[in-house]
């Protein structure tokens, strides 16, 4: 269930619980290892299950809030983390769908026939969004 006034919302990430922070201690295993209670790390990504990210050096990870009215995505790059939150689980995957664009364009091993750089989440094709299955 979404958040009953701000489905479609971008929250301050300051509205989640625990977020993950810069982490210099090692790398992206070392910060998926870290991780605060509640977010797991996304390795694939879309119906085929294309790798997400570039381990060690880019890893992303979700949060569901348990209550169901906050949902956040973490992306880290090597030490650097960005944190957003979104008022409802489609919203959040719509920017990981974003995210994923973003890194396919720059794997060999990527889907074929990606949209254009930047290229929103409403109009990425079916094909490529949403969490992989067996995730």
């Amino acid at each position: 269930m979404p958040h009953p006034l701000f489905p479609h919302d971008e929250f301050p990430a300051d509205v989640l619980p625990y977020r993950p922070e810069n982490f210099y201690e090692g790398d992206g295993y070392d910060w998926i290892r870290q991780l605060p209670i509640g977010w797991k790390h996304v390795p694939l990504w879309g119906p085929e299950g294309w790798e997400l990210g570039a381990y060690p050096y880019v890893v992303v990870a979700h949060y569901d809030c348990p209550l169901d009215i906050t949902y956040g995505v973490a992306t880290y790059t090597e030490g650097d983390v960005t944190v957003s939150a979104w008022g409802s689980r489609e919203a959040r995957d719509a920017e990981t769908d974003e995210i994923a664009l973003s890194f396919w364009r720059d794997r060999a091993n990527a889907p074929a026939d990606l949209p254009a750089a930047g290229t929103p989440a409403a109009d990425i094709p079916a094909r490529l969004r949403g969490p992989h299955i067996g995730a």
